[in-house]
């Protein structure tokens, strides 16, 4: 009985640390990026191709260092080297942008632009990808939904969707420094976190080997990787690259800028609560479905909100639309991790969520990154979306073929040792 009291009291600590850990590092993330294109366009004044450009060489950056980060999550096991890594960083970002970023892009811009894709990639793009697996990987040695630790990253984003577009009609820089504040928190978080279980439940969830260069290069062979690769390639890319410039496409819909950043952050607050909600129930539906069919709901409702994005009209129109972000991210995030964890080899966990999703969907940020801005330059926004939403329907219908149909298998992680 004591035992039991004990895990139960284990789990919940480890619960309020790694929900409190997401929200602060989404809120100290989303405040330099949920304005970030903004800042590219009407402070350093990029134009709409070399803002493609900037992401491209993130993404870019991005999928250099994230399959690194994977091989070292999963070399690391439960050790918690790289977190405090990414947090150094991060405490970063108002020094960094002030008097590098910035002077850069005004004098030097590609100079700038290859800085700015190294540090972002480093302890934003790369290191939030990180995070998530780390969060993962933790909640799992508990017993624990990752989508229910999750969504915590929503509220996280929610406050500071609430407040970023106000505070950037003021000055974006405040936000970088609440970025740089929100950081020295994770760290604080970060070195409280102290995972202490029994071998037999760590090796269960890590695998009892190290992962090798070998094993990662066998993932190629498989072709449970090649039909994973393609839902993101189709998918994926799609989506994230299509939000990149989602923002000034959204604002064309009010009769000032002014007005149209505060109702973006608002919205996106809106948004991010419906993330929250159904990062709450996503795990429950895709245990009983399988997260084959979590993937396909999340292709089925991008597709649906780019062409009915493509079609709006209307302020109101658009921004209940907007909304549908908070489904797709929920169901996409948990149906990932349980399509991973179910398909492919514990040990290479890490490495296959950074390489096989996150580096593979930056690949598409590269490649499409430049496309859309000719697009939106050339035949406009709304155009750009229809195209948009039929491509992503096409690889959903695709890749409810090619996908595997395999569901989870539950097996309660309860031996766990007292916490230090």
């Amino acid at each position: 009985m004591s035992s039991k009291k004990n895990v139960t009291s284990d789990r919940r600590k480890i619960y309020i640390i790694l929900s409190l850990f997401i929200l602060v590092y989404f809120f100290s993330w989303k405040a330099t990026l949920d304005t970030y294109t903004f800042w590219l366009s009407e402070k350093i004044g990029l134009d709409s191709v070399i803002i493609g450009v900037v992401f491209s060489i993130n993404g870019l950056c991005a999928v250099i260092i994230k399959p690194v980060y994977g091989f070292l999550i999963d070399r690391l096991g439960v050790k918690k080297h790289l977190l405090f890594f990414i947090s150094i960083i991060s405490m970063s970002i108002f020094p960094f942008f002030f008097y590098v970023y910035k002077p850069l892009l005004q004098s030097y811009m590609y100079a700038g632009i290859i800085a700015g894709a190294i540090f972002l990639s480093m302890g934003y793009y790369a290191g939030c990808a990180a995070a998530e697996s780390y969060l993962d990987r933790f909640g799992r040695l508990f017993d624990l939904e990752f989508g229910q630790i999750r969504m915590w990253g929503a509220i996280g984003s929610v406050l500071s969707a609430a407040s970023t577009g106000y505070i950037f009609n003021i000055n974006p820089m405040i936000n970088f420094a609440l970025s740089s504040c929100g950081a020295i928190l994770i760290f604080i978080i970060v070195a409280s976190l102290k995972i202490e279980v029994s071998d037999e439940v760590k090796e269960r969830v890590v695998g009892k080997d190290k992962a090798t260069v070998q094993d990662i290069f066998h993932l190629f062979h498989q072709r449970e990787f090649w039909s994973f690769v393609l839902f993101v390639c189709g998918v994926v890319w799609i989506l994230f690259v299509a939000e990149q410039q989602y923002p000034r496409y959204f604002i064309t819909f009010y009769h000032s800028k002014d007005v149209g950043h505060q109702m973006f952050g608002y919205l996106g607050a809106a948004g991010l609560g419906m993330e929250f909600i159904f990062m709450m129930i996503a795990p429950a539906i895709v245990n009983r479905i399988g997260p084959k069919y979590g993937l396909l709901i999340t292709g089925f409702v991008v597709a649906a909100r780019f062409i009915g994005s493509g079609l709006a009209t209307t302020a109101i129109t658009i921004g209940l639309i907007k909304l549908a972000w908070g489904i797709e991210m929920s169901f996409l995030l948990v149906s990932v991790f349980k399509y991973l964890e179910i398909n492919f080899d514990k040990k290479v966990n890490g490495s296959m969520y950074l390489l096989g999703y996150q580096s593979v969907n930056y690949v598409g940020t590269v490649i499409l990154s430049p496309l859309a801005g000719y697009l939106y330059e050339h035949i406009g926004f709304a155009h750009t979306y229809l195209l948009m939403g039929c491509t992503v329907l096409f690889f959903t219908l695709i890749s409810s073929v090619t996908l595997s149909n395999k569901k989870q298998i539950t097996q309660p992680l309860t031996t766990v040792s007292e916490l230090g």
